[in-house]
């Protein structure tokens, strides 16, 4: 197997990047000699440091940092790297340049692949900046087909330089409901949360900023009025200063601050969905939505805005519900559908049932993982 390089020089705390050290920590599991190059002190290294992945030193001031060029070729030769895996957006330029010029001073085989984890063109879209990733880089995998077919039609790539490979869920760190240790961590977190065992709690994943958490809490009052038991839990970073403070001014203004919780970012998100019953998605660009396929995992339904990745993760009334984006009242109808006291219960539980089972057969880490160790064989070869 090709020794890897992981590349992202983000210090962010978001979905991308445990996810991409998901994936690192697997592969490396697996017997694939792999080192993920990250920020010192950052959450990446610290999580791969909790995972037993190894770390180099990599930091960048910007996508056209020269210093962080020769840094990264320094590591790829030093440490004999043969496929440079990155993963932020910010180093794709670094990268290709980097493993250029390690290229050019090494006498072994070396391969780019760059991931594509949102619905951004890859730098600028002109023929010329197009010219530069076909030809300094091997590979993009695409996380869905909305990156995909945005990749191919604003840079005009050909079809098979473009792969895609959907983003994965480890599904056996999720409880199968109705087990006991489903049972027991929805009642564990529940009390931690304050919530009340009977309650009906909606649930969201993300930034405070990113996901629509602001367009759930304007439906509160119709949505407390017919389901008086209704809590809300938004897990997340803050993102944006502010994003907090003007959630908790809404819930204050609508009178039901005391049915709102923040968790603040958590990364024991297996351990969380169980004490929710569905798991409300409204970003208005989304690549894929990784928190949606994490609560179909957990045998969750789903509300989510009909866009980009959502559309090809949840299947509209099987998984869930799909409804266009800023409509307040698709919005509302969906989850008085899910709430409703006769036949929401059944409605949620065979949407959960469905939901894991799709996860398990179409978007298990393991098929993200094989189709990824397979790319790698073939790009290297």
């Amino acid at each position: 197997m090709p020794r890897v390089l992981f590349v992202a020089s983000t210090k962010s705390q978001g979905g991308i990047e445990r996810h991409a050290v998901e994936i690192a920590a697997e592969m490396y599991a697996l017997g694939v000699p792999l080192q993920f190059a990250c920020p010192p002190k950052s959450y990446l290294q610290k999580w791969c440091a909790e995972r037993g992945v190894p770390t180099q030193s990599f930091t960048v001031r910007n996508s056209v940092d020269m210093g962080a060029v020769f840094r990264l070729a320094g590591i790829i030769r030093r440490e004999r790297i043969e496929i440079v895996h990155a993963h932020s957006r910010r180093d794709y330029v670094i990268a290709v340049l980097g493993t250029a010029l390690a290229r050019a001073f090494s006498r072994r085989s070396l391969r780019l692949i760059l991931h594509a984890h949102m619905i951004r063109p890859l730098g600028g879209t002109s023929p010329l900046s197009s010219r530069f990733f076909a030809r300094g880089a091997d590979a993009v995998v695409a996380v869905s087909g909305a990156v995909a077919d945005h990749l191919r039609a604003g840079h005009n790539f050909s079809p098979d330089f473009v792969h895609l490979i959907s983003n994965g869920v480890d599904v056996k760190a999720y409880a199968r409901p109705g087990s006991a240790t489903y049972c027991q961590k929805r009642t564990e977190t529940r009390r931690d949360w304050g919530i009340p065992p009977e309650a009906l709690v909606l649930g969201m994943i993300g930034r405070l900023d990113a996901k629509g958490q602001s367009d759930l809490l304007a439906t509160a009052p119709a949505l407390l009025h017919e389901c008086p038991s209704l809590h809300f839990v938004f897990i997340g970073s803050e993102g944006e200063a502010g994003a907090e403070a003007h959630l908790l001014t809404q819930a204050a203004a609508g009178g039901f601050e005391d049915r709102l919780r923040l968790t603040g970012p958590r990364e024991d998100i297996p351990a969380l969905l169980p004490a929710l019953d569905i798991l409300v998605h409204l970003p208005k660009d989304e690549a894929f939505g990784l928190a949606l396929a994490e609560a179909m995992a957990a045998g969750l339904p789903t509300v989510a805005t009909n866009i980009g990745g959502c559309r090809e993760v949840v299947q509209n009334d099987v998984t869930g519900i799909l409804v266009p984006p800023g409509s307040a009242s698709a919005l509302s109808s969906a989850l008085f559908q899910l709430l409703d006291s006769e036949d929401g219960p059944s409605r949620r539980s065979e949407m959960g049932r469905l939901g894991r089972g799709y996860i398990e057969a179409n978007l298990s880490r393991d098929r993200q993982i094989q189709r990824l160790l397979a790319l790698y064989q073939e790009i290297y070869e």
